[in-house]
């Protein structure tokens, strides 16, 4: 499914906007908790959490698109979301990037995504060397704003110390609408339906 970038109505998707960064600091950035909209360092983003998610960049980690990216830590407790708007009835995409940083987090990795009403529990399966992986979900709009949200399934450790919390990488981060290709194509059906009537008579 191809769409424009100006489709995505996720704000800062790609997390390239965000706090200053030291070149020499290697662990990233700690977002603090319970961050709302006009507070966020993150902008677009919400750290709706007890506890706080790792900021990242491309030096120091791994990092599926661009030069930025959230790690997600602890848990349930860690919570990333953002209010989206959307039309009501209307279907839905979201998708994003998951991967693993490159910073010995143990396996398994796993967040939970939400898009409005819809949850989904969705697995990091490392193939061959590749770090990160590309996941869909559809959902129906049933307001004029819909929360996306994501956590860590795991409560993840680092394999070479066992006490730094680590967890799964999120990237990229799009919703866009497919109802309207569905409904111009419902169309174009009509159309040749009735010109096969008209040829009919």
């Amino acid at each position: 499914m191809f769409f424009h970038v100006s489709d995505n109505v996720v704000i800062n998707g790609d997390f390239e906007e965000g706090p200053w960064m030291f070149k020499n600091g290697s662990l990233g950035v700690l977002l603090p908790t319970n961050l709302d909209e006009e507070t966020s360092s993150l902008p677009g983003w919400i750290v709706e959490s007890n506890r706080a998610v790792r900021y990242i960049d491309v030096n120091h980690f791994s990092v599926p698109q661009g030069k930025r990216a959230i790690e997600l830590l602890s848990g349930k407790e860690g919570i990333i979301s953002q209010m989206v708007e959307t039309t009501p009835k209307k279907e839905y995409s979201l998708s994003f990037s998951l991967g693993h940083a490159g910073d010995s987090c143990q396996l398994p990795l796993a967040v939970m995504a939400f898009a409005g009403d819809q949850a989904q529990n969705i697995h990091y399966l490392p193939m061959a060397n590749e770090t990160f992986a590309t996941t869909n979900l559809t959902f129906t709009a049933k307001a004029e704003r819909t929360r996306v949200a994501f956590y860590s399934v795991y409560y993840n450790t680092r394999t070479d110390d066992h006490s730094s919390l680590c967890g799964p990488v999120v990237d990229d981060i799009r919703v866009w609408a497919l109802s309207g290709a569905k409904r111009n194509s419902s169309g174009v059906l009509t159309l040749v339906l009735v010109l096969l009537v008209l040829a009919l008579l």
